[in-house]
C-alpha cells in the first residue's frame, strides 16, 4: 500500500527551538530528569514569552471546565489547546510531572506505553482536574493505529524525538466504514502539537520517526450526556475507497486487524 505524502512545516522558530531541544528530550528515559530539565532550560533561554507550567495547567482546566458547560465550542477548544503548545515551557512541564503521581497500564500489542498523569499541588496533595492527563512513550516498533472518535476530545503534543502526525476529519458514514478527509500529513518534533474534536481532525495516526518518541496527551470524555463515555473505531484509510471528492470511505476495523495491518513502516 501506497503511503500519504509527507510535509515537512513549522516556523523558523519553531524549527529552531526543535533543532535545539531534540536531542536532549531523546535522552528522556536515561538520563536522570534534573539532567534533561537543565539543558531544555539551557536551550529554551533565548525564548521569550514561555507560558509556564502551572499556568498551562490551569489553563487547560479553564478549557475543560467551558467546554463541559458548552461555553466554548469544540473549535474553539481545538485551536487554543493547539496554540498552547507553542507557548508552554516544556521544562517545566516535564519537571511537574516528574512530581506528579503516575501509574504505567500494560500496552496492547504494538501500542505505546501509557502512563496516567494526576498533577499534585504546592503541598503535593492530588489535583482533581476536569481532564485527564497522560503520557505515552513509543519504542520503534510502537505506534497508534489510525482511529475515530466519539463522545470526547483530546489533545497530543511531542516532548520527546519525532512521530509522524497524520490526521482526518470525519465527514459521514456508510455501512462498516466511515467517511474521512485528510487534512495533515507531516513530521513533528518537540513542541508539535494534534488535537482531536468531533468536528475537526477526528481520526488520527501517529508513527514514530526516532528510536524513542513520547507525547503528552490532554484527554476529555463524556461530552455528550446519555452516551458512553467514549468510542474508539479503528479504520482503514489505506484500503479504503477513495472519491473523486477526496474524501476516502475507510473501513471500520478491530483493533487487532487494525494491528495486523499497520505498522511503522507505513
Amino acid at each position: 500500500m501506497k503511503a500519504m505524502t509527507i510535509h515537512h512545516s513549522g516556523s523558523p522558530k519553531r524549527a529552531l527551538l526543535n533543532r535545539r531541544t531534540l536531542l536532549v528530550a531523546a535522552t528522556l528515559a536515561t538520563v536522570p530528569t534534573y539532567t534533561l530539565l537543565r539543558e531544555l532550560r539551557a536551550a529554551g533561554t533565548n525564548q521569550d514569552r514561555r507560558l509556564s507550567a502551572v499556568r498551562w495547567i490551569n489553563r487547560q482546566e479553564e478549557l475543560a471546565r467551558a467546554l463541559k458547560a458548552g461555553s466554548i465550542s469544540p473549535l474553539a477548544w481545538h485551536e487554543e489547546v493547539n496554540s498552547m503548545a507553542q507557548e508552554v515551557d516544556i521544562s517545566q512541564l516535564l519537571a511537574e510531572t516528574s512530581r506528579a503521581r503516575g501509574s504505567s497500564h500494560i500496552p496492547y500489542m504494538r501500542d505505546p506505553v501509557k502512563r496516567s498523569i494526576t498533577f499534585v499541588d504546592a503541598d503535593g496533595q492530588p489535583r482533581r482536574l476536569s481532564y485527564a492527563a497522560a503520557t505515552f512513550s513509543f519504542g520503534p516498533q510502537n505506534l497508534i493505529t489510525p482511529h475515530a472518535h466519539e463522545h470526547m476530545v483530546s489533545a497530543h503534543m511531542v516532548v520527546e524525538g519525532k512521530l509522524r502526525i497524520r490526521t482526518f476529519d470525519r465527514v459521514g458514514t456508510e455501512e462498516g466504514a466511515i467517511v474521512i478527509r485528510p487534512t495533515q500529513d507531516y513530521i513533528g518534533g518537540v513542541g508539535a502539537a494534534a488535537a482531536m474534536t468531533t468536528e475537526k481532525d477526528n481520526v488520527h495516526w501517529f508513527t514514530p520517526m526516532t528510536a524513542r518518541a513520547t507525547t503528552f496527551d490532554v484527554i476529555i470524555a463524556g461530552l455528550d450526556p446519555g452516551q458512553k463515555k467514549y468510542i474508539i473505531q479503528p479504520v482503514d484509510p489505506l484500503g479504503g475507497r477513495r472519491r473523486g471528492d477526496g474524501t476516502i470511505v475507510a473501513p471500520v476495523l478491530s483493533f487487532e486487524e487494525s494491528m495486523r495491518r499497520y505498522t511503522v513502516v507505513e
